[in-house]
């Protein structure tokens, strides 16, 4: 397939998620880049209409759903509540990338970690970050791998990966309104 994108976009959403740029025209050491998520709203939409302005850009997010344990866990309301708000931002943030015109991808966890031959079952949430912050860090040396952004960077370098090695899996993935914009 040919794709038109020069831009890949990783997010990882959440309050301490990043945002992984990779714009494959620029000079070396200026191609990837990392921000946290913006607390506002608007500057997240500033900053992807910028990118569709510049770029042909598309955007792998990391897909946020519940799971059965965290409905389960018998009257903690702060737990529910803080659920139903990453629920509710994650839908704000679904907006603002269909508002800036820009194709997406939702991924889930387990997809890009296996699709990166990453994911180690049963390792410990702490242990699990600092080894993708490792893993980070080797395939994007330039860039100052945190904790806050090493998710944002693997999960663009999948949607990267996924381009080359599962087209077909993303033209699947993509809303049907954005495929002609691709290619």
């Amino acid at each position: 397939m040919d794709w038109k994108i020069d831009c890949v976009v990783g997010i990882d959403p959440g309050a301490s998620g990043g945002i992984a740029v990779y714009k494959k025209n620029e000079l070396e050491g200026r191609q990837v880049q990392a921000l946290k998520m913006p607390k506002d709203m608007g500057a997240l939409a500033s900053f992807l209409t910028y990118l569709k302005q510049n770029y042909t850009p598309i955007v792998f997010l990391e897909k946020v759903s519940t799971r059965k344990d965290d409905l389960l866990s018998g009257g903690a309301m702060g737990k529910i509540y803080r659920i139903e708000k990453m629920m509710e931002n994650y839908g704000a943030l679904k907006g603002v990338i269909e508002g800036a015109g820009i194709p997406y991808v939702m991924v889930h966890p387990a997809t890009w970690q296996a699709g990166l031959e990453i994911r180690v079952k049963g390792e410990e949430k702490p242990e699990r970050k600092r080894r993708y912050r490792e893993i980070a860090q080797k395939t994007y040396p330039s860039v100052k791998v945190t904790l806050w952004n090493a998710d944002a960077l693997l999960i663009m370098h999948y949607g990267r990966w996924a381009l080359a090695n599962r087209e077909s899996w993303v033209k699947a993935n993509l809303p049907e309104r954005e495929f002609e914009k691709l290619f």
